[in-house]
């Protein structure tokens, strides 16, 4: 379906010409289906106690545009609308995404996060047509200014799959538990999610009408580079293994992981490929993209440096201008958005070939990669504490999710280094079987997820709030681990003298009156 015929469904045309410049001419499968047959840009009350849609799908499938799409049909028959992020800076990119695209239709947009306060009483007082906030704002705003959704027929929550992340995947919980207690019959929600290893215990718990997709549109060849030989697998050949020469063996050292890094890069930009490089954390996308820079010989980016140099200097820039001269780059949070857009921009021009991205924080990239070069480790950060982060392996959710970034064109790689025996081993042992797996169908069975809390009096507040439950049963309910309560996630708790416990905090609750015991 054409961008264009999008006008029978009451977009205006200005809309429609903002769409197939900066979009595309044409709707993606996954867009064409939610048009057609899930009704994504209806904005009037057909009747139905369920109008909520969520959607699943790989990176680069259109989701994100799903979500604009619904927005402006709301926006344009004189509807508020919200859309959620998870993180301060996504739902910094993203205000700045619609400030800049619909600003000349006339649209206000509005953006509250910790951080970003100046327009909260707007939002309370609904005098907002889009507003842009982060999970944990919202969530606050569900608590403190109930009333604030009265006017609002559509919230989009973006990145849903954050559901299974320890750290934030509660607090997503309890704010869609907020959300549809309030039982607002004209409003509509429309998740968008990206593969869920849980997605089975995810479509059960959420209420919605389930939108699933997994084409490749391109060639995806999956494979590890040992000794300069590139060994993949498609999709269309998960049988037959091919082979594709990046270097010669002696060019690297065994249990080399920067030679092999380095060759690998080499060949992609000989090749005037686009090749994005997972790291950890945000600090080892600037380490290595400062390395690689100062070991490449590469054009400049030429272009990037000049706008560069006219923008407000940032605690980025100086670094930035540096990688730039061998055209590497790096994205992550810590950048400011026109840096981002500037990385962005000129990578879709074709100056930027290398892109060090930190793994926790790869929402938001859809660029044209023709390479995903994938990490061993990733970061899982279990309380918000720093000094707690540990490192833990990739499962098939988060190799999909990077990997499916890659394709510009006719075909794309996801690569694993092999640069040692082990590491070859445990590649074939492990992603072999997620790259290679014929019998995978996207779905795992339902498991439940179970966070250790440590905060036992917040909890317990949060229980007696939500579930009304009597001391016996909420010392029932910690002890024994009462399925009946349990939403999406579980939490656990240290039992040793919970009972006790339970009574000195339910005390100090009362006598704050926060809470008070029904007698029978």
């Amino acid at each position: 379906m054409k961008i264009k015929n999008l006008k029978n469904y009451g977009i205006p045309p200005r809309v429609l010409n903002i769409w197939e410049e900066n979009c595309s001419p044409c709707l993606l499968p996954v867009q064409e289906e939610a048009v057609k047959n899930y009704g994504i840009l209806d904005c009037v009350d057909n009747g139905n106690d369920n109008n909520n849609i969520l959607v699943i799908a790989p990176p680069s499938q259109g989701k994100s545009f799903l979500g604009e799409m619904a927005t402006a049909a709301h926006l344009t028959h004189q509807k508020k609308c919200i859309y959620l992020a998870p993180f301060r800076f996504y739902a910094e990119e993203k205000y700045s995404y619609f400030k800049n695209l619909y600003s000349v239709c006339g649209l206000g947009t509005i953006i509250s996060t910790r951080n970003r306060q100046e327009d909260d009483c707007r939002i309370i007082q609904g005098d907002y047509e889009l507003a842009v906030m982060d999970y944990e704002k919202f969530n606050y705003f569900l608590l403190m200014y109930p009333k604030f959704l009265t006017d609002v027929s559509l919230v989009i929550i973006d990145e849903m799959q954050i559901i299974d992340d320890p750290k934030w995947g509660p607090l997503l919980e309890e704010m869609i538990d907020h959300l549809l207690k309030k039982d607002l019959v004209n409003l509509r929600i429309i998740a968008l999610s990206a593969l869920v290893e849980n997605q089975d215990a995810l479509l059960k718990w959420f209420p919605a009408h389930p939108l699933t997709s997994y084409p490749q549109p391109v060639e995806m060849r999956k494979g590890v580079v040992r000794e300069g030989v590139f060994k993949y697998t498609t999709l269309n050949e998960k049988a037959a293994c091919r082979r594709e020469i990046f270097f010669k063996p002696e060019a690297v050292r065994d249990n080399c992981f920067e030679d092999y890094l380095l060759e690998t890069v080499k060949y992609f930009i000989k090749k005037d490929e686009p090749t994005l490089i997972f790291f950890a954390t945000p600090a080892e996308t600037r380490q290595w993209a400062g390395w690689l820079a100062s070991r490449l010989e590469s054009p400049a980016a030429s272009s990037a440096i000049k706008e560069l140099h006219q923008m407000e200097d940032t605690l980025s820039r100086k670094e930035l201008l540096e990688v730039l001269e061998k055209g590497v780059t790096y994205h992550n949070p810590e950048l400011f958005w026109e840096e981002k857009n500037l990385v962005e921009t000129h990578l879709k021009k074709g100056e930027i070939k290398i892109v060090c991205a930190s793994t926790k924080y790869s929402i938001g990239i859809n660029l044209p990669f023709k390479n995903i070069i994938i990490p061993s480790s990733k970061i899982h950060n279990d309380d918000g504490n720093y000094l707690n982060n540990y490192r833990t392996s990739l499962g098939f959710t988060d190799i999909e999710n990077m990997g499916r970034r890659a394709g510009n064109s006719s075909f794309g790689r996801i690569i694993f280094l092999a640069y040692s025996l082990l590491a070859e081993t445990i590649h074939k042992n492990t992603y072999s079987n997620f790259t290679g797996n014929t019998k995978y169908k996207h779905k795992t069975a339902i498991k439940q997820l179970v966070k250790e809390e440590k905060e036992l009096l917040t909890f317990l507040l949060r229980l007696s709030v939500k579930h009304k439950l009597k001391p016996n049963e909420i010392k029932k309910y910690l002890k024994e681990g009462a399925t009946h309560l349990s939403g999406y996630w579980h939490f656990s708790f240290d039992k040793e003298n919970i009972e006790k416990k339970i009574d000195r905090y339910l005390n100090i609750l009362k006598g704050k009156k926060l809470i008070r015991e029904i007698k029978g």
